[in-house]
């Protein structure tokens, strides 16, 4: 099996997504470039953000098409202020203009890939002492509450901006660092299977757990904590 992955951003999505795959499905190994998938390999392109993921996704499906040597197609993007059903037609309509390929999925991060990062409970604080934190969490408790539900205080502009703001205040609070270029912990397995485990539990982050159903349809291990009988 084969996949290619294009992803939005150049820095965090690379980083986060290669090391999810690495755990979801450990047969598989990164391919430099796409002639370089063979058998049980994987690729991810970097769409460098709206709007040039729209040409990269041209660019992506002819390269597919051309080289034959793909199972599956991932296209994964941040809605941001959009709606993902939004998002999921606008990519479909691209889809639709360029070469046919098989088994195409649109993986849409609402808001962004900071918001599925703000779903595990066991980073926030019960009683946070970082006064940014504190007035977040009483904005919106992220530990309780849907993080993909949660909108922006007037003050901020954009709602991924804000939810970039809550995580790293959420890190911080532990002693830990996050950076688009420098993900960290976001990245661990343990962090990954607390996502999968809310998801499962809750229903939370519909879209997260999109993604982890369709990789556990095709086989993937999704790794959840082992439930006490």
């Amino acid at each position: 099996m084969n996949l290619y992955f294009l992803v939005e951003g150049r820095r965090t999505e690379k980083k986060v997504y290669r090391a999810w795959i690495g755990y979801v499905f450990p047969q598989l190994t990164e391919a430099g470039k796409i002639e370089d998938v063979h058998s049980n390999h994987y690729f991810i392109m970097a769409g460098y953000g709206y709007p040039s993921y729209r040409q990269r996704i041209r660019e992506s499906l002819r390269d597919i098409a051309g080289w034959g040597n793909i199972d599956h197609f991932f296209i994964c993007v941040d809605c941001e202020e959009e709606t993902p059903e939004s998002k999921i037609r606008e990519i479909k309509e691209i889809v639709s203009e360029g070469e046919h390929v098989s088994n195409c999925h649109v993986m849409v991060q609402n808001c962004c890939m900071e918001t599925w990062f703000l779903g595990n409970r066991r980073i926030m604080k019960r009683n946070p002492v970082g006064e940014a934190l504190r007035e977040y969490k009483k904005f919106y408790d992220v530990s309780r509450d849907d993080p993909e539900d949660m909108g922006r205080p007037a003050d901020y502009k954009f709602r991924a901006h804000f939810h970039e703001a809550y995580l790293k205040a959420m890190l911080r609070e532990r002693g830990l660092r996050y950076s688009k270029s420098k993900p960290g912990i976001v990245m661990e397995r343990p962090y990954f299977q607390e996502l999968a485990d809310r998801n499962i539990e809750t229903g939370h982050m519909p879209t997260f757990g999109k993604l982890i159903r369709l990789w556990k349809k095709m086989g993937g291990d999704i790794p959840v904590r082992q439930q006490s009988a």
